[in-house]
C-alpha cells in the first residue's frame, strides 16, 4: 500500500488513515478553527467531477465545490505517485504561500492524500499540520464550508 522508498501511501487512498505522519502535528476542527486566522489552510481534495488542461493547468469542473472557508485548492497534490506536474507546482508554490505561517493540510476523511501531501511538505520543510476528518470532518462539527476553485498560480 505504502512506497517503500517515499513511503507515500500509493494504493486505497480512500480508506482509514490512523495518524498523521512522523513529524506532523494532528489537529481537530476547534484547533482548525483556532489557528486558521494565522495559518495557510491547504485542501488537496481530488476533483470529483471535472478535468484539468494539461496546457494551462486550469481545471473544469462539473459541478461545485466547498472546502474550509479560505483554503487553497490543490487537487491532486497528495496523489502518489501523482502526476509530476501537479506536484511540482504545489511543492513549488505552497513554500511562497505560506510565508512563514504555518500550513494546515486536509481532504475528506478517511483520505490518505492529505498524509501524503503533509509529509510532502514536511519534508520539503514546512511547518505542518494535518487534519485528517478533513472537509467532512468540518462539516459534521457543524462549521459551515464555502464555494472554492481549484488554485492555479498566475503562470498557469
Amino acid at each position: 500500500m505504502h512506497d517503500p522508498i517515499t513511503l507515500y501511501r500509493i494504493d486505497r487512498p480512500r480508506s482509514p488513515v490512523p495518524g498523521p505522519p512522523e513529524g506532523v502535528a494532528a489537529l481537530d476542527a476547534a484547533a482548525v478553527a483556532r489557528l486558521a486566522p494565522h495559518a495557510l489552510l491547504i485542501d488537496v481534495s481530488p476533483v470529483e467531477a471535472g478535468r484539468r488542461d494539461p496546457a494551462t493547468g486550469r481545471w473544469t469542473l462539473l459541478a461545485p465545490a466547498h472546502s474550509i472557508p479560505h483554503a487553497l485548492w490543490f487537487p491532486e497534490a497528495g496523489r502518489a505517485p501523482g502526476n509530476p506536474v501537479i506536484i511540482a507546482h504545489f511543492l513549488g508554490l505552497v513554500p511562497a504561500l505560506a510565508a512563514g505561517r504555518p500550513v494546515i493540510v486536509f481532504c475528506l476523511a478517511d483520505c490518505w492524500m492529505s498524509w501524503n501531501a503533509a509529509l510532502r511538505l514536511h519534508r520539503a520543510g514546512l511547518n505542518v499540520a494535518w487534519y485528517g476528518a478533513g472537509r467532512d470532518g468540518w462539516a459534521a462539527s457543524g462549521r459551515p464550508l464555502a464555494p472554492v476553485i481549484p488554485f492555479v498560480n498566475k503562470e498557469k
